[in-house]
C-alpha cells in the first residue's frame, strides 16, 4: 500500500525525555495529521518498516521518537538524514503480541478475557515488556507472569518491573 507522505528528516538530539532522538515532521505534513487527530502512523525509515506513535512537542511540532534500539538498528546518529515514508495507521489499536505472548494468552481464556478489557496503550506496554526480552526463556517467564497477574487481577501493579 502506498504511503501518503515522503520526506527527508534530520535526526534531532533533544534534552530530557525517554527518547532523546527525534525525527521532526515538516509542518505541512504534521499539522494536518494533528488536526485529523492521528495518533499512530506506519511507514518506513530508510526502508525499514515501523508502526509507531505520532508525538507532538509542547511548542507544536510533530515528530517520530527514535528509541536507542532503532537508532542502533538503522545505524543512525544525531544529525543523520533519514528517508521517511508514512501514512496514518489504518489499525491504530493493533498490538504486536509476539508468538510467546500470543500462545500464552490463547492457552488461558480467562486471562485473555481480562486482556481484551485493557486499553490498547496498556496492552502495547505489557506486550513490549514480554517481546523485548532477548532470551526465549525470559519471554516465556514474563508471559507466564503476565497471564498469572491477569488471572489474579494484580496486573495493574505491573510497571515494567522485569
Amino acid at each position: 500500500m502506498p504511503f501518503d507522505h515522503e520526506f527527508i528528516a534530520p535526526v534531532l538530539l533533544t534534552k530530557g525525555g525517554m527518547t532523546p532522538h527525534k525525527l521532526p515532521l515538516p509542518n505541512e505534513i504534521g499539522d494536518p495529521l494533528r488536526e485529523a487527530r492521528v495518533k499512530r502512523i506506519i511507514g518506513t525509515l530508510d526502508g525499514h518498516p515501523f508502526r509507531l506513535a505520532l508525538h507532538r512537542s509542547h511548542d507544536g511540532f510533530s515528530f517520530i521518537a527514535l528509541s536507542r534500539d532503532r537508532m542502533r538498528t538503522l545505524d543512525l546518529e544525531a544529525g543523520a538524514l533519514v528517508e521517511v515514508a508514512l501514512r496514518p495507521d489504518p489499525d491504530p489499536d493493533h498490538v504486536d503480541l509476539g508468538d510467546v505472548l500470543e500462545a500464552a494468552l490463547q492457552a488461558a481464556p480467562d486471562a485473555l478475557e481480562v486482556w481484551d478489557t485493557l486499553t490498547p496503550g496498556t496492552r502495547r506496554a505489557y506486550a513490549y515488556t514480554v517481546t523485548s526480552a532477548k532470551r526465549a526463556d525470559t519471554q516465556e517467564s514474563r508471559a507466564d507472569d503476565l497471564v498469572r497477574r491477569l488471572r489474579d487481577g494484580t496486573h495493574a501493579a505491573l510497571r515494567r518491573r522485569w
